[in-house]
């Protein structure tokens, strides 16, 4: 597992989440989906960086097996014909705040000290 987090940086996030939002309307202009169904896959691979992420840089082992067995059951349940995607992808949305990925997505450690944002004076400029 710690080779696999090497690899795939916490300061990694917003780019994944960037390219995700990017597939959406690629999906559309190319034909392949609809807005809805691309809207459905958007949300899927939204919660599954979400999943990566929080599975690799968490310092909790016994919520690093909630979010596995969430991930397995999630996909199981749809297999399954239990639920669709966008059912499932809205019951973790619900469930992930509770687990505490909301916060660790908000205070993963980055490699520099960027804050997203020019400010008056410092550093002076």
């Amino acid at each position: 597992m710690e080779t696999i987090k090497n690899a795939v940086p916490a300061s990694a996030r917003g780019t994944a989440y960037a390219m995700v939002a990017a597939i959406a309307p690629a999906l559309i202009a190319w034909g392949v989906l609809d807005e809805v169904k691309a809207a459905a896959v958007v949300g899927v691979l939204t919660a599954v960086v979400t999943l990566v992420f929080a599975v690799l840089h968490s310092t909790s082992n016994p919520r690093t097996a909630v979010y596995l067995l969430l991930a397995a059951l999630t996909t199981a349940m749809t297999a399954w014909g239990y639920g669709t995607d966008l059912q499932w992808e809205s019951l973790l949305a619900i469930v992930a705040p509770a687990l505490g990925a909301g916060y660790a997505a908000a205070n993963t450690p980055t490699e520099d000290d960027y804050v997203g944002e020019h400010r008056v004076d410092e550093n002076n400029h």
